[in-house]
């Protein structure tokens, strides 16, 4: 169980970025984190990430608290962050060091091939397109095999065709790991696409405006009318958290 209590975090300029963030994730769950510009988001993934400090509240895993980056915490960023001195193999078995050599080769194979990069092993960070280099951090964080995978914006870079294959390939790995996952975004469609909750946080600062539900069957299917509605209800959820308005289910 990963739990946030009252969780506030100002900044030495007097910024606050975030006040009395209170949310419970389940084993297993996906949640997803949407909200303008000054809302906090990424702020509230590096707090769970161990990245950064509360200034108040806290965050627990399993009753622990949280005090620093951790092995059961996998992170993958807005961008891909590769070591361009290290294979494409070598970039996914980066912290895999304390395994046995045949243990890690396994493990580096098996999950190149979950995202489609079977046999790219040899390649150099130079020489994929963004969309594979994504991928390569995907499988790096997931050669890890963590309990909790954090994703902070990570095809916001990618164009439209990259973006919407890699969200669909990502969610068919957790329907096959199961792992608690929490995402950040900016993208509405790739929130419900993910997530079975949606939490809406209104801006300066940052603090749950909405915390949606998404009774949509797996795989998510973008065309049909049920995602639609549930679409149209989120941005309302959006536009309210900026603006004030109540949205209304329709």
């Amino acid at each position: 169980m990963l739990s946030l209590r009252n969780l506030d975090k100002t900044y030495a300029n007097g910024t606050q970025a975030l006040r009395g963030i209170d949310l419970s994730v389940a084993p297993g769950e996906a949640v997803a984190i949407i909200g303008g510009s000054g809302s906090g988001k990424s702020t509230l993934l590096r707090l769970i990430g161990g990245l950064e400090t509360a200034t108040r509240g806290r965050v627990e895993i399993d009753g622990v608290p949280v005090s620093g980056p951790a092995e059961t915490v996998g992170f993958v960023f807005q961008e891909p962050r590769l070591l361009p001195w290290l294979t494409v193999a070598g970039n996914v078995a980066f912290g895999l060091a304390s395994l046995p050599r045949q243990e890690r080769d396994r493990r580096v194979a098996e999950v190149l091939a979950r995202v489609g990069l079977e046999g790219q092993g040899r390649r150099w960070p130079k020489e994929l397109s963004g969309g594979m280099a994504q991928r390569v951090a995907i499988a790096r964080t997931l050669a890890a095999r963590p309990g909790i995978l954090l994703l902070d914006e990570p095809f916001s870079a990618l164009d439209a065709l990259t973006r919407a294959s890699l969200q669909d390939h990502v969610a068919r790995l957790w329907l096959e790991d199961r792992q608690t996952l929490l995402l950040v975004t900016h993208d509405i469609e790739e929130a419900l696409l993910l997530a079975d909750r949606v939490v809406v946080l209104a801006p300066k600062p940052g603090r749950i405006e909405e915390t949606v539900s998404v009774d949509l069957p797996r795989p998510r299917d973008r065309d049909s009318a049920a995602f639609e509605q549930a679409r149209r209800y989120l941005r309302k959820a959006l536009d309210h958290s900026l603006h004030g308005q109540m949205p209304a289910y329709a």
